[in-house]
């Protein structure tokens, strides 16, 4: 039997987001079967509408999360008339182009239609176009030959003596949180033995380093996620990355959930958190799509990760926040990395995991934002990806089928090649909250997100207002 379904309405969306922010809202769920909302949204969305630059800057990304894997993991967690507490809540959404740039000679270089987390993570850290591989650094005429370094959002912040903040679900080391905090032409090179294909960026050839070493040079305040076996790897003057990162800069080393717990400042240092060898563990087990008739069937339900002693995501955004939150304020970049990780491996379970742990994380940054109304939280993707919706076990190469929050039957498809799944170039979900988010309204090219996230030359706000 059907049981009766249970949604958050758009209205009821806005209005609890009307409370996050201050303005007094009533109960926000609803009980229906048809999602929708009534009266006019136009004066409690011009209330949010704040023009002074942000303090506090909270970008969270989650890696391959596009309208098409939003609203699988919606459906599977909350039914097709349902909302996210936290994603959906946003009072501006728009769309934003993701393109990038292939190597040539230049100046003008060719259009990459589908981008890797490279370039585009290093778009929206430095407001410009870039190769495929390359980490906040320019384009050049060939992958092995290194481009311009271009200085990042977070170095800005660093700059201005703001404190700042990097956290992920994958390898610390990995493209989106690389593109932060370090600048080198290969994203392969993540520790000093990776390096074969940026030998000029070692420093003993008097480069910067491995991205590993570069981020601990950076002196990024809180950087956490997994990758371990980077920092285990000996640099080229013989100690660890990790002995570099505690010796040379005062890092404290977090190994799990009781040490980021016990951390209640940054007084004595900044913090390291290193909580898995390689990439954390998804929230969910593995579902992998199979040909068709595919993997699951229509009472399949994800299960639950054994994930020992690893914070998740909403975990170590919350204490990011208790660490960076100071009166001149800070820049936390948070990533939900693992979206993309498993829709490679056609995984739907374990990509769904990671989103409903995205819309955690934005959920704590919407309780911060309620007593900090001068924070600014962005959320967006920087890629799309292949995951799809189907009408049935017949269309796709790979497919599976879970039971949704509805107790119906979801089929999605991954159909860019016979195993596994990869990215592709359409346009994806930006959203905001808190000052100055209007301007991701519209379609925006990632590259735009720099300048907000730096806080733009605030504009005059026609009156009266509403």
């Amino acid at each position: 039997m059907r049981r009766n379904k249970r949604v958050i309405t758009a209205a009821g969306a806005l209005a609890g987001l009307m409370a996050v922010g201050g303005v007094a809202a009533s109960a926000a769920i609803q009980t229906s079967t048809e999602p929708g909302f009534t009266g006019d949204r136009s004066a409690a969305l011009a209330k949010e509408i704040k023009s002074a630059k942000p303090r506090n800057v909270i970008l969270i990304i989650g890696d391959g999360m596009d309208d098409s894997m939003i609203t699988a993991a919606r459906n599977y967690e909350v039914g097709a008339g349902g909302r996210f507490p936290g994603l959906d809540a946003l009072p501006f959404t728009g769309a934003m182009t993701t393109y990038g740039l292939k190597v040539g000679p230049g100046p003008d270089y060719p259009i990459a239609y589908v981008s890797d987390s490279a370039p585009t993570a290093s778009g929206w850290s430095t407001g410009k176009k870039t190769v495929d591989g390359r980490i906040s650094q320019g384009p050049s005429v060939a992958a092995n030959v290194p481009g311009e370094d271009y200085e990042t959002v977070l170095e800005r912040y660093k700059r201005d003596g703001r404190l700042v903040g990097n956290i992920t679900t994958s390898e610390i080391t990995d493209a989106t949180p690389a593109a932060a905090a370090s600048h080198i032409n290969a994203r392969a090179c993540q520790g000093p033995l990776d390096m074969a294909s940026c030998p000029s960026a070692r420093k003993s050839a008097g480069g910067k380093g491995s991205i590993a070493e570069q981020l601990v040079d950076n002196e990024v305040d809180v950087l956490m996620g997994g990758g371990l076996n980077r920092y285990s790897q000996a640099t080229d003057a013989g100690p660890t990355v990790l002995d570099y990162a505690q010796q040379q800069h005062g890092y404290r080393v977090l190994e799990d959930k009781a040490d980021l717990e016990a951390v209640t400042s940054l007084d004595d240092g900044p913090v390291l958190g290193l909580f898995a060898g390689g990439n954390m563990t998804p929230m969910y087990k593995p579902l992998v799509a199979t040909a068709p008739p595919g993997a699951g069937g229509p009472t399949t339900k994800c299960q639950e990760a054994d994930r020992g002693n690893q914070p998740d995501l909403s975990t170590m955004t919350e204490k990011a926040i208790e660490l960076l939150d100071n009166p001149k304020g800070f820049f936390l970049q948070a990533e939900s990395a693992m979206i993309d990780k498993q829709e490679h491996g056609s995984d739907i379970c374990g990509a769904i995991g990671d989103l409903r742990e995205l819309d955690e994380a934005v959920q704590v940054a919407l309780a911060f934002q309620a007593k900090n109304p001068d924070t600014l939280i962005i959320v967006t993707g920087d890629h799309a990806h292949s995951t799809q919706i189907v009408g049935g076990v017949s269309d796709g190469k790979q497919v599976a089928t879970l039971q949704t929050a509805d107790g119906d039957p979801m089929t999605v498809a991954y159909s860019t090649s016979d195993t596994g799944s990869d990215h592709t170039g359409a346009q994806i979900r930006v959203a905001a909250s808190g000052p100055q988010g209007a301007n991701v309204t519209g379609v925006i090219d990632q590259t735009d997100l720099f300048r907000t996230l730096l806080g733009r030359t605030p504009s005059r706000i026609p009156g009266p207002r509403p």
